[in-house]
């Protein structure tokens, strides 16, 4: 019996793993992030943190939604949108480094410095999420 559940289909297991690492970091992300927001030494700092709040509250969400649904990934489902989610992951990096060094004032929303702050963060939280989906991804080879 306990070879047929081995063999089974890994998409549901792979799926509660993911949520749970997934609020695991976006708790983390959204906490960090907003004692930086508000205690930062300076306003990269402060941009740092604010934009890890909000990339955390998102995480959240995304685990939430993720383990309240009525039917689990299959292991084929689950790989495709993580393999996906890998490929957005890397944008994320690539956006979040053309922010930090080329530091764009948004139209003077942001200094220099808070741009590098935002642009920091968003390669914080792509890094992570492009080793989340990636690690899950190969336990569903």
């Amino acid at each position: 019996m306990t070879e047929i559940v081995e063999m089974g289909d890994q998409g549901p297991r792979v799926a509660r793993r993911l949520s749970a690492r997934l609020a695991t970091w976006g708790a983390v992300s959204t906490l960090g992030g907003a004692v930086l927001a508000v205690k930062g030494t300076s306003a990269g700092v402060r941009a740092f943190g604010l934009q890890n709040a909000v990339w955390g509250a998102i995480d959240l969400g995304i685990a939430a939604v993720g383990a309240a649904a009525a039917t689990p990934p299959t292991a084929g489902r689950l790989r495709t949108v993580l393999l996906i989610n890998t490929g957005l992951d890397a944008g994320y990096v690539a956006a979040g480094a053309h922010i930090a060094v080329r530091t764009p004032d948004f139209g003077g929303r942001v200094t220099r410095y808070q741009a590098r702050g935002h642009g920091c963060a968003v390669i914080v939280q792509g890094a992570a999420l492009f080793w989340l989906d990636l690690i899950h991804a190969q336990q569903l080879r």
